[in-house]
């Protein structure tokens, strides 16, 4: 089955599927958080941007970007050495977070379906060109390969994943379903991500000199210390701020005349 999934000319699970599960828990741990921020972000009007922006954040950049750089320390070339390319990885982080960020922008308050599939779309697109740019930023000694068809796939499911995505951010509020969903959604981040892996084939010429760049753990361990950190920051304003739905509830109610 992880044959299934790897790269040709590639092992990845080289490093053994422990690195994989990290990827996963912090996919769904960026997941949770985002929920919550787009939550509080449903009741407030000053402040709905800056909770937004948290939830693109928490979402985009560890539950997406990092989630799938983490997956990437995995990964063995075989007989070659591994780079990163620092400014591609730069604009997939960019890119799933501003993603992310629009998606939730267009979706809206509630639930309109139109406003729904073209945030869904959008949010999905840029899943999928940040999912393509993180792997596409790996140097090799000889070329990579892409199957088209794969990433057709892969762009496809990203669509469908952030179109439910947006949908159940609206519709769930309890705390265990959000828990559920959070895992559901780091699932569907690893369907897309090993969707890609499987496109690629890896041609390999180990005379060839070493590609420049960055070593992928020079690249990866410093942004998960500050992804790690970062998450924080919405979790403590997730904590600290007061819960708005019974103002909205109270204000909402109509008022009885004695």
């Amino acid at each position: 089955m992880l044959d299934v999934l790897a790269a040709t000319g590639a092992e990845t699970f080289a490093h053994g599927t422990g690195i994989a599960w990290l990827a996963l828990d912090l996919s769904a741990l960026g997941a949770l958080v985002a929920f919550a921020c787009i939550r509080h972000a449903k009741y407030s009007i000053k402040f709905r941007l800056v909770w937004l922006t948290m939830a693109a954040v928490s979402l985009g950049g560890v539950g997406l970007w990092l989630a799938n750089s983490v997956a990437l320390l995995a990964m063995r070339v075989n007989d070659s050495t591994m780079r990163y390319n620092v400014a591609l990885g730069a604009a997939a982080l960019a890119i799933a977070v501003v993603g992310v960020l629009a998606g939730l922008l267009i979706s809206g308050r509630t639930t309109q379906v139109p406003r729904l599939i073209i945030g869904g779309l959008t949010m999905g697109l840029s899943v999928g060109l940040s999912t393509y740019l993180t792997l596409d930023a790996l140097a090799v000694q000889g070329t990579v390969e892409e199957s088209l068809g794969l990433i057709g796939v892969s762009v496809l499911v990203s669509m469908g994943l952030c179109t439910a995505t947006l949908w159940v951010s609206q519709v769930v509020r309890r705390l265990p379903m959000r828990v559920l969903v959070s895992v559901l959604f780091a699932l569907g981040v690893a369907a897309v991500y090993y969707t890609a892996v499987a496109a690629l084939t890896f041609s390999i010429d180990p005379g060839i000199r070493t590609p420049a760049g960055v070593s992928l753990f020079d690249m990866v361990f410093p942004m998960f210390v500050i992804g790690a950190l970062g998450l924080t920051v919405p979790i403590t304003a997730v904590l600290v701020a007061p819960d708005r739905r019974d103002a909205v509830a109270q204000v909402r109610r109509p008022v009885s005349v004695r």
